[in-house]
């Protein structure tokens, strides 16, 4: 139903404009084009960085309080304007003990007694929040989103932690319909009535809840997302431009070849309530704590290319591209994405979990 309405109003538009400002934006960032691309151009293809902004969780997953920054590059047919930020910060809430014992005289007189306690269940158990910004431009689309998170941290055995997580996000859509040209203007009923109905503005707050199971070596993630949101400003587009509501299932393992190599597997696979299944995944080799090179890949979308490396401390800067493989190699010849992450108080020299 939703394609025949979205049909009737490409055929009243100019076509060059029907076919760059509204095919892809609305269709395929609305979910409303029946395929497993739904909600997916912009997605990110570094699903390994930063894990905690995939699974709230997570937040909190550091040792150190983190900052990080994301650039996305649009799909070329739009231009220098158009593009996907996203910022944020994570910081850990460490039990009392365990935050101080570092710092403590005990520490020094006995160290090996202070490592044990450091690693125990108690000292182990935390709280992490976090807040991430978040900001589309798509042609006529411009998203701004807000994103809280909230996670507990707690030890089941010497190895293994679980975790539970929530995020609420704050969501504004705008589409500039009035830049838009349209055959007939005055006598087009469906854009005088988009127009008139300020049908191109919408917000939302939507709720995230998110489990999991990890070690210094492996993590297992289940995330239901936007499992209830509520619309203001309701229009008849409002119900296309949620994020409508679906199941990700994350998972990621650190594998030590030798003392210098270490080869890093990630996998997501996620379930939309209206499009189905999907999956993407990548590889990373790392030499040491230094440089990785990899590759990842869309199920029927694109393959990327990855690549990092650690300024030893502090900065970590992260970097891929993507060639599409799908429908969208019409609209798009290749996109970059760079981010950079930031550990504060980072006096050991550690890497961030996922890095």
């Amino acid at each position: 139903m939703a394609g025949e309405n979205m049909k009737g109003m490409l055929q009243s538009l100019d076509k060059k404009t029907a076919i760059k400002a509204i095919a892809l934006s609305i269709i395929v960032i609305f979910g409303m084009l029946d395929s497993v691309y739904a909600q997916d151009v912009l997605s990110r293809t570094q699903i390994f960085h930063a894990i905690e902004w995939q699974s709230p969780a997570m937040a909190g997953i550091q040792n150190n309080m983190s900052a990080d920054i994301m650039y996305r590059q649009a799909l070329n047919g739009y231009g220098n304007q158009s593009g996907y930020v996203q910022a944020g910060f994570f910081y850990p809430i460490k039990a009392a003990e365990g935050n101080s014992l570092k710092n403590s005289s005990f520490t020094l007189s006995n160290p090996e007694r202070a490592e044990e306690f450091y690693n125990s269940k108690t000292a182990r158990r935390k709280q992490g929040v976090g807040l991430q910004l978040n900001s589309i431009k798509l042609g006529p689309l411009d998203r701004t989103e807000v994103k809280g998170f909230y996670a507990y941290h707690l030890p089941i055995n010497k190895t293994f932690n679980l975790s539970l997580g929530s995020a609420l996000k704050f969501q504004q859509n705008s589409i500039g319909l009035k830049s838009l040209t349209v055959r007939d203007e005055a006598n087009d009923e469906l854009y005088q009535k988009l127009i008139n109905n300020n049908s191109g503005r919408q917000s939302n707050v939507q709720m995230d809840l998110s489990l999991a199971y990890y070690s210094d070596k492996l993590y297992l993630s289940f995330v239901s997302n936007s499992i209830f949101t509520q619309s203001f400003q309701a229009t008849e587009m409002s119900a296309y431009m949620n994020d409508g509501i679906n199941f990700s299932l994350l998972a990621g393992y650190k594998w030590n070849l030798n003392s210098e190599l270490t080869l890093l597997p990630n996998v997501e696979l996620n379930y939309f309530a209206t499009t189905g299944g999907q999956y993407k995944s990548s590889v990373r080799l790392k030499y040491k704590e230094l440089v990785y090179i990899g590759m990842g890949m869309h199920h029927n979308l694109k393959w990327a290319g990855l690549f990092g490396f650690n300024i030893p401390g502090n900065f970590f800067i992260n970097y891929s591209y993507d060639y599409y493989t799908g429908f969208i190699r019409e609209f798009s010849n290749g996109v970059h994405e760079v981010s950079l992450s930031f550990l504060f108080k980072n006096k050991n020299s550690s890497t961030p979990y996922t890095w």
